[in-house]
């Protein structure tokens, strides 16, 4: 009973307690009748005895009379206390009395006549009193009998109630935390969608002239799935407004919903920074394939819209490359039929591959001179007078009526400039740009910024405003506050600076209080306004501490120190890039981009800064060589196997021209696993080697990485004996290392060996024992992994629901991942499942699915067994 209480909530946990109490009190109550009837038997003695007094002498009697009466007087003094009436007081008197005369009765017969006759009379009544008592007792007994048979009732109904209530309480329990969850869940997901809606740019406050392209584009998204929809035009002509109109009409709000996406790529230095930046939009977590995991989680969404910004920053590269890789994401993104993707570039042609709903051939035109005179009106918050109106019109034709153009002048009109005077200076200004050569159009722009960058320089603290203004340049991502924070020790007055920026639209304030710039006015300011020395030096040691402050290894400290650097990563890049073009070489410099290419292998693998620095380092091998070893490294983890080896020769060549045995060694197990898929008794030699030389020299964490790596190799030929001892030296050595990752990478290989030789109930056990280790760590790879093992051996036991249940896991990891090679062997195991489970088409479409990936990641071992169970299935 009191196990039952055990977790209840008040009030249940009362009833089991005030039960037990009852229970007691009956079991109390039910000695009563025992002890009545016990007295009543020893009463009946009693009656007898008294009855036989004539026939015997009374002294024997008087003996037992009164040794009765002491008796029960100690035993029954309870009953007697609730009988004290005249004949049990009279009883007692006399009994007490018996000692006065007990002389008397031996002496004199008559005496002891009359005393045994007046006794008699009153034991009469005595006997009376019991038998009346006798009754009461009774009836008390067979009405207590009645009660304890209802108590008893009462008790047996109400311990089953407990057990109802507790199992009521458990099952209300499960319901509540169910609820809770889903609470959980939904918090999150309104969380994200409250997320999304901050990372959204603010809607232009003063928009005109171009009802009839937004009534364009939002028809097009509204009555199509997948509208394609690119808007071109020269910088400053207003794309980036007009998306964002879009983005924020009712309309499309009403049939997309919350899944409107707005991504800036113009601080990415290659498509991997800008795919980063979309997952990061979705709110994804770190992947090393964040393109792959925005496109799986877009394509689960009913009705979505994409809108990818300033994309001419990828797309007019000199990289031909690096341009048909930007143009390729552009097709993936395209391919999901239920997101309406909108760009904006610089240009009048669209990218090439895509069939555009929406792509005007001359680009976006400048908008109307009266729309364009609205909106100067507006912004200037005043209509011209009269005599200024010629001199207005005048001026809004000169800049072509380019949006940014005319709103820059106006933000100089609200602050008292005049149009006459605003035209005097362009007219200035426009000389030197004519002599200087350009695009009329483009130039337009350019005055204008240049026009308020003067205004800027002759009010107070302006500046302190040009410089932030040159900083902010370099930021493509925005000035963050903390950054903003501890510049402030280096301006008199920043934020008088920062007010006098955003006053004059140069700049623009995010939601999460950053400071960003347009396009056009960055890339201006980038090419006439240098930082000065002492802000650049101050915005270096920012940035390289931001660097050195990332995580190096995938280990549990991961995720909190990459919490100092994802936010920065394109502020890091671009500003590296910039410094790697004009500073001098230094290890400051190297460790820099050392640090930050080391956070980018681990979540969007890029060799931009990297091979960007090797262009400037042929004359120092002692840079150089790590250099381009990493370059590989990070292209092995790409899949460019190929480039990888070609850098991984070059760089071995280097070291054993510096004598540095150690790192050819490094050199050799690197070009192993890019051997690996190719030639895998090229591998294991390279792999032995490295092996060998990292023994010499006492690096038991590097050989054990060697072990593991040959182990792969063996289980890739079957040979199953021989990569379980790999795997079981390999983890013994990471295990003693304190190598947590290394160790549970072994743990699950052996699993994966374990369901190879049919020993189903180990391989649970590792492949447990592995999952466990990944999620403490958080690596969402290997968790992923090992659902994928787990799941091979559930289709081997033939539960097939536990499977199904361990695959799904395992395709919700990788895509979260972007692992392509993990979503290859996703597929390959649901053919297997599928196979099993005679749904022969839907293994046939499966092993289709894996043996394309394979084969576009260079693995044609595997690639070659899909075609093979694909032939087979087709006989």
């Amino acid at each position: 009973m009191a196990n039952m209480t055990d977790g209840a909530p008040w009030p249940w946990k009362a009833i089991p307690q005030t039960v037990l109490q009852f229970a007691k009190l009956v079991e109390r109550s039910l000695d009563i009748p025992d002890k009545i009837h016990d007295l009543i038997r020893e009463i009946s003695q009693l009656i007898a005895t008294l009855f036989n007094v004539h026939k015997e002498e009374a002294s024997p009697h008087q003996s037992e009379l009164t040794s009765f009466v002491e008796r029960h007087a100690t035993h029954h003094h309870p009953i007697a206390r609730r009988r004290e009436d005249a004949s049990w007081q009279g009883f007692s008197t006399n009994r007490s009395n018996q000692h006065d005369y007990s002389g008397r009765i031996g002496e004199d017969a008559e005496i002891r006549g009359n005393l045994q006759t007046r006794f008699v009379a009153h034991t009469a009544y005595t006997v009376e009193s019991i038998s009346e008592c006798v009754t009461r007792i009774q009836s008390t007994v067979n009405t207590t009998r009645a009660e304890v048979q209802f108590v008893s009732h009462v008790v047996q109904e109400t311990a089953v109630g407990v057990d109802t209530i507790r199992a009521t309480t458990d099952t209300t329990h499960a319901v509540v935390t169910e609820i809770r969850d889903k609470v959980e869940m939904l918090s999150r997901e309104k969380q994200l969608i409250i997320s999304n809606w901050a990372q959204l740019p603010a809607r232009p406050t003063f928009f005109y002239g171009r009802d009839d392209s937004v009534n364009i584009i939002v028809e097009l998204i509204c009555t199509s799935t997948g509208a394609r929809i690119a808007i071109m035009g020269s910088g400053g002509i207003g794309k980036t407004s007009l998306s964002l109109i879009v983005i924020y009409d009712e309309r499309v709000v009403g049939v997309v919903g919350d899944s409107r996406y707005f991504v800036s790529v113009e601080g990415a230095s290659d498509v991997g920074a800008a795919a980063q930046l979309l997952a990061a939009q979705l709110g994804l977590p770190e992947s090393s394939d964040p393109l792959s995991a925005a496109i799986s989680y877009l394509e689960t969404i009913p009705r979505a819209l994409l809108i990818v910004d300033n994309l001419e920053t990828l797309l007019f590269t000199k990289n031909a490359a690096a341009q048909k890789e930007t143009e390729r994401m552009l097709q993936r993104l395209a391919g999901i039929p239920t997101l309406t993707l909108i760009i904006t570039s610089r240009g009048a042609v669209p990218p090439n591959g895509i069939r555009w709903s929406y792509a005007p051939s001359a680009g976006l035109e400048a908008i109307s001179l009266p729309a364009a005179r609205e909106t100067f009106e507006e912004i200037a918050g005043r209509p011209e007078l009269a005599s200024e109106c010629n001199a207005l019109d005048t001026l809004l034709t000169n800049v072509d009526r380019m949006p940014l153009a005319v709103t820059l002048l106006a933000q100089l009109g609200r602050l008292g400039d005049s149009p006459s005077e605003l035209l005097q200076q362009w007219q200035k200004k426009k000389t030197a740009f004519i002599r200087s050569g350009g695009d009329d159009r483009e130039s337009s722009v350019d005055i204008s910024i240049q026009i308020s960058l003067d205004f800027l320089k002759g009010m107070q603290n302006g500046t302190e405003g040009q410089q932030l203004l040159s900083i902010c340049a370099h930021l493509p991502d925005g000035l963050r506050p903390s950054v903003f924070d501890k510049l402030d020790d280096h301006f008199d007055d920043i934020r008088g600076a920062r007010s006098l920026l955003v006053k004059l639209a140069l700049v623009s304030r995010s939601p999460e209080n950053e400071l960003k710039m347009l396009s056009p006015v960055r890339h201006f300011v980038l090419k006439h306004h240098p930082m000065a020395m002492n802000h650049a030096a101050a915005l270096r040691k920012i940035y390289f501490d931001i660097a050195a402050s990332g995580p190096r290894d995938m280990d549990e400290n991961f995720s909190r120190l990459s919490q100092n650097v994802a936010p920065e990563y394109g502020n890091l890049t671009s500003f590296l890039l910039h410094l790697i073009s004009i500073e001098e070489l230094s290890q400051e410099l190297f460790d820099a981009i050392d640090a930050v290419s080391e956070y980018a292998y681990w979540t969007v693998p890029s060799t931009t800064l990297r091979e960007a620095f090797c262009q400037r380092l042929d004359a120092h091998p002692v840079w150089l060589a790590p250099c381009l070893k990493d370059v590989a490294r990070t292209q092995l983890r790409q899949g460019e196997s190929a480039l990888a080896s070609v850098n991984l020769n070059a760089a071995r060549k280097l070291y054993a021209t510096l004598d540095n045995k150690f790192q050819e060694a490094v050199c050799g197990q690197l070009l192993g696993n890019c051997l690996r898929m190719q030639d895998s008794e090229a591998a294991e030699r390279e792999l032995l080697a490295a092996k060998d030389t990292f023994i010499e020299f006492g690096d038991e964490i590097s050989a054990a990485e060697c072990a593991l790596d040959l182990g792969v190799i063996y289980e890739f030929r079957d040979d199953y004996a021989q990569a379980k001892v790999h795997f079981t030296s390999a983890r013994d050595v990471f295990k003693r290392c304190g190598d947590r990752l290394g160790a549970a990478q072994c743990t699950q290989r052996l699993g994966a060996i374990q369901i190879a030789l049919g020993n189903f109930s180990e391989a649970d056990a590792e492949l447990q024992s592995a999952l466990a280790e990944f999620e403490a760590l958080a690596v969402l790879n290997g968790m992923a992994q090992c659902a994928v093992d787990l799941g091979n051996l559930r289709v081997r036991q033939n539960d097939y629901d536990s499977a199904e249940k361990h695959l799904a896991t395992a395709r919700e990891l990788f895509t979260q991942t972007g692992d392509r090679d993990g979503l290859a062997f996703y597929h390959w195991n649901l053919g297997k499942l599928r196979h099993a489970q005679g749904r022969l088409q839907d293994a046939t479409e499966n092993f289709s699915i894996a043996e394309e990936i394979f084969t576009a990641i260079g693995n044609q071992s595997d690639a070659t067994k899909c075609r093979d169970m694909i032939a087979m299935l087709r006989d």
